[in-house]
């Protein structure tokens, strides 16, 4: 219940409280003194009654009575008027009497009228409150006035004076006594503590009003930092000024809050200016990456298709094999039976027709295969460019994530000194900071990715360089394959003119063939190799092009945390 309170009614209850702790013992310790004060003025007050009394009345007649009292003379009737006289003028007494010391007794010689059922003039009274004899006795023997201590008797609550009565010589002949009723005593008592009680009360108030007026003037000031704290905890940081010329405690809470607050609102400002550059960098990136996507998958596309080229050259020039074995078996029996030179020509003829055929396919085929691997060596180049300029995204990406930490951080650190009012700050500083770690985290993948795809590419051209080398030697070979073609053409069509030299040309042919057979077998070796490559290349294409979609998932994803930062700093309102 007493944290619900405010600190001014935190301060002004706990001053109150010492106020009346403090006032309560100042009060109990004055109504003590004053009890004991107001006894004994009391005491000094019947003493007095006493004295005065005594002196008003006739000492001869004591003198007299002390011998002579009888109820119906006329000094006693005389002396009983005097003392109702005086109880009446008094008006707080309840009755009076002078008494002659008799021992363990007293003989009453005079008294007031209230006490004629009590006492018999004259006669000994021994139904005496030991109190009263030890009293009586004590003013006798001393001569100065006694005041009982309050006591009970059967008659009620009394307190008692005794004041003795000289004669001339001041020697004591009687003692008048005066009976106060007890209640008239407490009652005296208890109007001027009530008085006290009261003069305190009222004081209190006086004090507890001041000093909560007081409270409040001096934490007024707190009303506007508080405004301004609420204010901020709501993400409003436009109305923050704490101007307050106060050179106290609550002057510097005011100028920290304040220099909080602007450290604060930059940092937010920073912060705001951060995510829309990473918002944009996030949807560049996104767009070089979908493009990049799609040229990879283009490229993939049309490395399929060099590799279908690429096979059917293969099975082009297994069929070329085939045919140059067939032409040189032929010759070989061109040279050992001349009787069937003839027929052998002409399907030599033939089949020559059918090799050139063949090789002219070859070489256009080769033709095309260096086309397709030159272009296809152009555009992983690009792409390694276009990586390269991923990767230098990724590295602005990097640091502006690096320096969102570092400025969540400085935000956390700063909400922490702000404490309380502060809490809101510091979860909104610890989803920054998550959120930058996280982008931190993206960008990293994304720059591995590429690093990947920049090898991959690397490689691919170096594959691609070597393929198209071989691929130009094929063609040249291929070239001096078709040379070879023609000679045999020419040499087949001259046999039969050239019976003579069938021999000789045979051998020739056959030695050619074997060259051409040999060329052939190696081309085709150059071409399963370059069918492989191509295959590798083909692949790794595949590959890059899933790689480059990751990256364009990952940029996607950067771009919807910038968004998310973008939105969590737009509740702020600077």
């Amino acid at each position: 219940m007493f944290r619900k309170f405010s600190l001014k009614g935190k301060m002004s209850l706990f001053i109150s409280v010492i106020v009346l702790i403090m006032f309560a013992i100042t009060t109990t310790l004055n109504i003590l003194e004053l009890s004991t004060q107001l006894k004994n003025d009391l005491k000094k007050e019947l003493k007095s009654v006493g004295i005065l009394t005594t002196n008003s009345i006739d000492r001869e007649d004591i003198q007299y009575l002390t011998t002579n009292s009888s109820g119906s003379d006329e000094i006693f009737k005389k002396t009983q008027e005097k003392l109702d006289d005086i109880m009446e003028k008094q008006g707080v007494m309840s009755w009076s009497y002078i008494w002659k010391m008799n021992g363990d007794s007293v003989v009453p010689i005079a008294f007031t009228k209230n006490l004629d059922e009590i006492y018999k003039a004259g006669e000994n009274f021994t139904d005496l409150a030991d109190i009263h004899l030890k009293a009586a006795t004590k003013a006798m023997e001393t001569n100065q006035p006694v005041v009982t201590k309050i006591f009970d008797d059967p008659f009620g609550t009394w307190e008692t004076v005794f004041t003795p009565i000289v004669d001339e010589n001041n020697n004591p002949i009687a003692v008048l006594g005066v009976d106060y009723s007890a209640d008239y005593i407490n009652n005296i008592i208890q109007k001027s503590l009530i008085k006290e009680i009261v003069i305190a009360i009222i004081g209190i108030i006086v004090l507890i009003i001041v000093i909560y007026f007081s409270i409040r003037k001096l934490l007024k000031p707190l009303d506007k930092v508080i405004s301004v704290a609420n204010n901020v905890a709501e993400g409003n940081l436009s109305d923050s000024n704490l101007d307050l010329n106060r050179k106290d405690e609550i002057g510097v809470l005011s100028n920290s809050i304040q220099s909080m607050i602007d450290s604060l609102r930059n940092l937010i400002h920073n912060i705001k200016l951060t995510s829309e550059h990473l918002a944009a960098s996030s949807e560049e990136l996104s767009a070089t990456a979908s493009e990049g996507y799609h040229f990879s998958k283009k490229v993939s596309d049309e490395l399929k298709d060099v590799v279908s080229s690429t096979n059917n050259t293969l099975l082009i020039m297994e069929e070329s094999a085939q045919a140059m074995t067939e032409s040189s078996d032929g010759i070989y029996k061109i040279a050992q039976s001349s009787s069937v030179v003839s027929e052998v020509s002409q399907e030599t003829l033939q089949q020559a027709e059918e090799g050139n055929k063949a090789i002219k396919n070859v070489v256009d085929q080769m033709e095309k295969i260096n086309n397709s691997v030159t272009h296809l060596s152009h555009a992983i180049k690009q792409l390694g460019v276009s990586s390269g300029e991923i990767g230098s995204i990724v590295n602005i990406i990097t640091e502006i994530a690096d320096q969102t930490n570092l400025l969540a951080l400085n935000a956390a650190i700063e909400a922490a000194r702000a404490g309380e009012h502060g809490r809101g700050f510091a979860v909104v500083a610890e989803e920054v900071r998550k959120l930058a770690e996280q982008s931190a985290q993206s960008a990293q993948q994304i720059h591995e990715l590429i690093n990947e795809i920049q090898k991959d590419s690397e490689s691919s051209i170096s594959v691609m360089e070597q393929g198209k080398e071989d691929v130009q030697y094929g063609i040249e070979l291929t070239k001096e394959a078709g040379n070879s073609f023609e000679e045999i053409l020419t040499s087949t069509r001259n046999v039969a003119s050239q019976i003579q030299e069938v021999s000789a040309a045979s051998e020739q042919v056959s030695a050619t063939t074997e060259e051409v057979s040999a060329s052939v077998e190696q081309l085709k070796e150059y071409t399963v190799t370059s069918a492989d490559n191509l295959g590798n290349v083909s692949i790794s294409s595949e590959e890059q092009a899933a790689s480059i979609e990751e990256i364009s998932r990952a940029t996607h994803s950067l771009s919807e945390k910038a968004e998310e930062l973008q939105q969590l700093v737009s509740s702020f309102k600077l």
